[in-house]
């Protein structure tokens, strides 16, 4: 049992037993006060944090800590590479060429419009974000620091250590760590949500590139097999395990149907959106639609538009209407383009040849897009060493 009761506003602790049974309760109970001890230890132990910042960033990008890198940087890294221990390289490699065999900026659209609007949808996350204030900056910074970060996973073999997968994932944790403990510095309060992004928080995150977005997908024409399903969320069970997410929570979450229960259960803690999220998704917006008029020469206003069509398409019309999204005629427009976009990847899948091409032009353009974003540089790589954003990558 948890040394701490159940917080006040994940809901009530009775129902929540009698939907989803004791034993999910009580590892639900112990998770709500969870972080990531392994990561917390570089922002709590008292030493230099400029020097362990680069002792870790080097120590990524090559794979190893140092003889005489601080002992936090050391246990970081073991685990991290622990994460890999097992793996079923064969799997990992068919995971990433699933992703490939869809059109990145459709990819795109699945991240932005559609897991980080789930991701801000719960007030356990986005009064943790609202927090760092300067929304549209934060909110295109995150989108930009997501997209660059899975960029990096996708490429061969880039969860070898030392590869730019395995650099990026091990940034990120450290992101969510120093998150952690900037906002408990800023209140220990932890009686109404639980710890800042807890083990249930992280969980919910890794969903919002497993479940939400391939379900998001389905609605775009983009419906996975069976088989690729199962590709995918083994390939997430890597990186969630390389995240910190503790192995038990990821247990037996290998397709949709398998992580439903999971899924319900956690949206029974995550809360109402708030007037957090609803901020947090209009930023979202804004910077979407800010983003691709810089790359498509377009004006905003329809862009934007565009962009609150594709979230109702992906979350459907009670979770958009609880974050003010309006109803936008050009929905109609972006529904017309699925029946084409299925009868596309259906035919594609069936020709060997055409989706060789199809993953190789994409894995291109990943390259070409990490090329003209900062060099393929994040947040927490032009930040001078010891002032990691906040801004974590949610």
């Amino acid at each position: 049992m948890s040394d701490h009761p159940w917080p006040t506003l994940r809901g009530g602790q009775s129902e929540f037993v009698r939907e989803h049974g004791s034993e999910r309760a009580e590892r639900f109970q112990r998770a709500f006060f969870e972080g990531d001890p392994i990561a917390d230890a570089l922002f709590a132990s008292g030493a230099d944090r400029a020097v362990l910042m680069r002792q870790l960033r080097a120590a990524l990008k090559a794979g190893a800590a140092g003889e005489t890198d601080a002992p936090e940087v050391q246990a970081f890294i073991a685990d991290m590479r622990g994460a890999l221990d097992g793996a079923d390289r064969e799997r990992l490699e068919r995971g990433r060429r699933v992703y490939l065999s869809i059109p990145v900026l459709t990819h795109s659209v699945a991240l932005g419009p559609g897991s980080l609007v789930n991701t801000y949808s719960s007030p356990a996350i986005s009064r943790v974000l609202v927090s760092t204030g300067r929304l549209v900056e934060g909110a295109l910074r995150r989108l930009l620091d997501t997209r660059n970060w899975t960029y990096h996973l996708y490429f061969r073999d880039a969860l070898v250590p030392g590869a730019g997968g395995f650099e990026h994932t091990g940034m990120v944790r450290a992101m969510h760590a120093f998150s952690r403990a900037q906002h408990l510095d800023r209140s220990a309060d932890t009686s109404e949500w639980g710890a800042p992004i807890n083990s249930i928080d992280m969980l919910r995150t890794w969903f919002d590139f497993t479940y939400i977005p391939y379900r998001g997908l389905e609605k775009l024409g983009y419906e996975l097999t069976p088989e690729q399903t199962r590709d995918v969320y083994g390939f997430w069970q890597v990186v969630g395990r390389m995240l910190g997410i503790p192995a038990d929570l990821l247990a037996g979450l290998d397709d949709h149907e398998a992580s439903e229960p999971m899924v319900r259960a956690i949206g029974a803690v995550a809360g109402s959106p708030d007037e957090g999220s609803r901020a947090l998704v209009d930023a979202l917006v804004d910077a979407t639609a800010a983003q691709l008029a810089l790359v498509l020469g377009l004006p905003e206003g329809p862009l934007r538009e565009r962009t609150q069509a594709q979230v109702r398409i992906l979350h459907g019309d009670e979770l958009t209407d609880q974050l003010g999204i309006p109803r936008v005629s050009i929905q109609v427009a972006e529904m017309m383009a699925v029946p084409v976009a299925k009868q596309r990847y259906d035919f594609l899948r069936q020709l060997p040849a055409e989706l060789e091409t199809e993953i190789a032009t994409n894995e291109a353009m990943l390259a070409q897009l990490l090329g003209a974003t900062e060099d393929g540089r994040s947040a927490y790589e032009t930040a001078p060493a010891g002032e990691t954003p906040v801004e974590a990558v949610a």
